[in-house]
């Protein structure tokens, strides 16, 4: 039988409409947590989970190098309540919120995958590791956080990534985060508003003079927060300030950094204000080559199923970036989410089927090559 075949597409997508309908906001994700750890037990694997709730699940192959299956369990924002609704083959929230493919329909594939695995014993594959974590969508906390020495995978996947299928996130960005405090003076606006330092006015002098958007071909800035004031008639004295800067290289992106800092600085000083700065590194740039083992089989299984292989260089960090920095090269594949982060996120259920097909045989020939 073509491994291939062995995937169920029924059981696959109600796999995936039963887990958008768990709510896991980064944070909240105990329940849809125990939920896949069960799942994941009745699959023959041994699950343990870590301090900040990542799930690390093992189950045994053939040959010596572990493979490293990846996704995440939270989703983006506050959205609770979420409701599929199938038009078309394409599978939409019904409008108010976000659907979740990002990135419960990773870890739909991974469950596929896996239990069609643990249906036909007769189908090889290598040892295999399943992560799936938490608070990704916060800078990749959960699998920042993770204790990486615990993991005995040589290479790996992550299945968190839009679109067509045979598409391969061979490079990412490195990441900074700038969390900010800005101190005015706080007076009376009405009465003396000459004896204030206003905080919000010093912040927007700043953001209104920074590099912002797309910067290069490789390089991009926000500012995505902004809080202050207590009222229209007090000058505000405190405004917080959260952003970043993401570039694949790294002089330039110190240099976007640099920019902004003096952006805030400069208009600090400008107003006698007081500015307080917090630059963190959180997640380092890398570059999978086609050489290497998870680029190259990845690209062998897509072709082998006709699909044509699109590498793809992401504006956006996953867990993999924390995994490659960890010794574990990986690259991202897509399950064909679109749209992510918005309430017109949706997903086409072959896409889905495609994308755990594409895992199967992946799986099957590289132990069949061993």
């Amino acid at each position: 039988m073509n491994p291939a075949d062995t995937i169920n597409p029924d059981r696959l997508l109600a796999t995936f409409l039963e887990l958008v309908q768990v709510d896991s906001p980064s944070g909240h994700e105990a329940e849809i947590g125990l939920h896949l750890a069960g799942r994941l037990q009745d699959l023959g694997c041994s699950v343990e989970k870590d301090e900040v709730g990542n799930l690390i699940a093992r189950l045994d192959g053939e040959g010596d190098d572990s493979v490293l299956l990846s996704a995440h369990m939270d989703t983006v924002g506050e959205d609770w309540g979420i409701k599929p609704v199938i038009r078309d083959g394409i599978i939409y929230s019904e409008g108010e919120t976000i659907l979740g493919s990002d990135d419960k329909s990773g870890i739909a594939v991974i469950l596929e995958t896996l239990t069609s695995l643990h249906e036909q014993h007769h189908l090889p594959h290598p040892p295999l590791e399943i992560v799936i974590s938490v608070g990704e969508e916060r800078s990749l906390w959960g699998a920042r956080q993770l204790d990486k020495s615990r993991l005995r995978s040589k290479w790996g996947f992550v299945f968190d990534s839009g679109g067509p299928i045979g598409t391969i996130v061979y490079s990412a960005p490195s990441q900074t985060s700038l969390d900010v405090t800005v101190r005015g003076k706080k007076a009376h606006a009405g009465s003396e508003p000459e004896n204030g330092i206003n905080a919000i006015r010093v912040a927007a002098e700043a953001i209104a003079s920074m590099p912002l958007g797309r910067i290069d071909a490789q390089t991009t800035a926000n500012i995505g927060i902004i809080r202050g004031g207590e009222a229209r008639n007090i000058v505000p004295d405190r405004v917080t300030l959260v952003g970043e800067a993401r570039s694949r290289d790294e002089a330039t992106l110190d240099e976007q950094v640099r920019l902004m800092v003096d952006a805030l600085n400069d208009a600090a000083a400008r107003h006698q204000a007081s500015v307080d700065i917090q630059v963190q590194r959180i997640y380092h740039t890398y570059q999978i080559t086609p050489d290497q083992r998870p680029y190259a089989a990845a690209a062998r299984a897509f072709e082998t199923l006709g699909f044509q292989v699109r590498p793809k260089m992401s504006g956006g960090g996953t867990d993999g970036n924390i995994y490659i920095a960890a010794g574990i090269p990986c690259v991202v594949l897509s399950t064909g989410m679109a749209d992510v982060h918005t309430s017109d996120e949706h997903i086409a259920v072959q896409d889905m089927i495609d994308a755990a097909r594409a895992l199967i045989t992946l799986l099957v020939l590289e132990a069949q090559s061993e």
